[in-house]
């Protein structure tokens, strides 16, 4: 009885799944048919596939390096800051400036800058000048003072002296002669008793006095002639140097003085700027893209030598692209750019790559530093009017072209061990996979050097996984 409860208890739980397991099934396929109506059922569906296709063509290639760019004039002037400060850090505020964009030609005036502290310069200057010019004219007049004084001596005062110290050597001369003649007849009267003793003695004084004054007379005229003319001589000579070199002393600061007041002069005429040629007023800091450079308005202090304005010519403009490290190497001068502005979409430009630049452009912000950039200048060949600094434009640079060549696009091709692969469709709804040998590159196409045929279609979205299941790729 036990075994017959078993049996029948075993069979009624298999008609029980197998009841559940057929509901299952019939559900599933149930879903699966409504999930498409029309269609020939779940597993119909899965081999069906929505391939998007190209045709392999022949034709031209051209590898274009795709780069932004602004627009700059190849020919600019800078109009800088020519007043000098005091010190490094010194600057001078701006008082008046033409607007932004306006055209000037040469003369025309574009900024008046603060000349208040150099006017005030000038005035003490002025004073300064007139000291030194006063003190110049006063050692000129010492000059002619001592250069007078030693004409005076030598063709004066030393033949006046000379002459009165020979007339005294003359005197005593004459004193000597006269005073041996009383002795003598002194002595002749002397001998005959006719004089006495003490008048002989009183003559004899007289002789030795008188050879006494005619010696003196004589050394005075010999210092005269062999030291006293050489002392002056030479004391007048010193005053003449010396009041020559005060007078150069003098002048050479009087000129300085008024080279500094000349200099002075000059700075205030500076602070009056003008064109000094044709152009369109550009500020320099809507020049510079730098969120650190500085805002020029009225009021702003600027620095020596600090740029102020720029005057393009907008006869001459070029467009300065900053190429990526990984294309930079493709770039070189000499190579054809076609150029398109966002302001003049419609006009088509050419332009000549004319530099390219051999360090990268400082980074933006820290966290680009890792970004290399270069930047490359093309010039543009027959600029129209319209053009201004400052627009942007797209610029496309002829890296290389060829001719008639196989090329497909860069979506068809997947990369397996550094080897590539295309997925052609087939008659019976498959996929076909193809090694291909590939060529240059630009931004969409592929040069094929072998491994397809003009005309042949190959698969689009090759990336899909449904594709990419069905590819059959060698083994390692």
């Amino acid at each position: 009885m036990r075994t017959r409860r078993k049996r029948l208890g075993f069979f009624q739980s298999t008609l029980v799944v197998g009841i559940l397991s057929s509901l299952v099934v019939a559900s599933f396929l149930h879903f699966a048919r409504s999930t498409d109506p029309g269609s020939g059922g779940f597993f119909d569906d899965v081999e069906e596939l929505d391939l998007l296709t190209a045709a392999v063509e022949l034709s031209a290639f051209e590898h274009l390096v795709i780069e932004r760019g602004e627009l700059q004039s190849s020919s600019n002037v800078e109009v800088r800051c020519q007043v000098k400060g005091r010190s490094s850090s010194s600057s001078v505020n701006i008082l008046e400036i033409v607007p932004e964009g306006t055209w000037v030609e040469e003369g025309d005036f574009l900024i008046r800058l603060d000349d208040a502290a150099l006017q005030k310069q000038l005035v003490q200057q002025q004073i300064t000048c007139s000291t030194s010019e006063s003190s110049a004219i006063e050692a000129k007049a010492d000059l002619e003072s001592a250069k007078l004084a030693l004409n005076e001596y030598s063709e004066g005062t030393f033949i006046e002296d000379l002459a009165k110290q020979q007339s005294d050597v003359f005197v005593a001369e004459e004193n000597l002669r006269r005073a041996q003649e009383y002795l003598q007849y002194s002595n002749r009267l002397a001998e005959r008793g006719y004089i006495p003793d003490a008048q002989l003695d009183a003559d004899q004084f007289a002789l030795e006095k008188a050879k006494k004054e005619l010696g003196v007379a004589k050394t005075k005229l010999d210092v005269l002639s062999k030291f006293t003319k050489e002392k002056m001589l030479t004391q007048l000579s010193a005053d003449i140097q010396t009041s020559e070199a005060k007078l150069k002393s003098r002048e050479k600061t009087l000129e300085l003085e008024r080279k500094e007041l000349s200099e002075i002069e000059e700075q205030i005429n500076r602070c009056h700027i003008t064109a000094p040629v044709r152009g369109q007023v550009v500020y320099e800091h809507n020049r510079r893209s730098s969120s650190s450079s500085v805002l020029i308005e009225e009021g702003t202090p600027v620095r020596e030598r600090q740029t102020i304005i720029n005057l393009p010519d907008p006869s001459k403009m070029k467009v300065i692209a900053k190429v990526h490290e990984s294309r930079i190497g493709l770039i070189t001068s000499g190579q054809i750019a076609q150029l398109r502005l966002d302001s003049l979409p419609d006009i088509p430009l050419t332009g000549k790559v004319i530099e390219v630049s051999e360090y990268p452009l400082p980074p933006i912000s820290a966290y680009m530093s890792h970004v290399k950039e270069y930047e490359v200048s093309i010039q543009i060949e027959n600029p129209p009017d319209d053009l201004r600094p400052g627009m942007t434009a797209e610029t496309r640079i002829l890296v290389d072209e060829m001719s008639e060549v196989l090329q497909i696009p860069i979506e068809s091709i997947v990369e397996r061990e550094k080897r590539f692969f295309c997925a052609l469709p087939t008659a019976d709804g498959g996929v076909e996979t193809r090694e291909v040998v590939l060529g240059k590159s630009n931004e969409t196409s592929l040069v094929v050097m072998s491994g397809l045929e003009a005309g042949e279609e190959v698969i689009l979205n090759v990336s899909d996984e449904s594709i990419l299941e069905r590819m059959e790729f060698p083994a390692g």
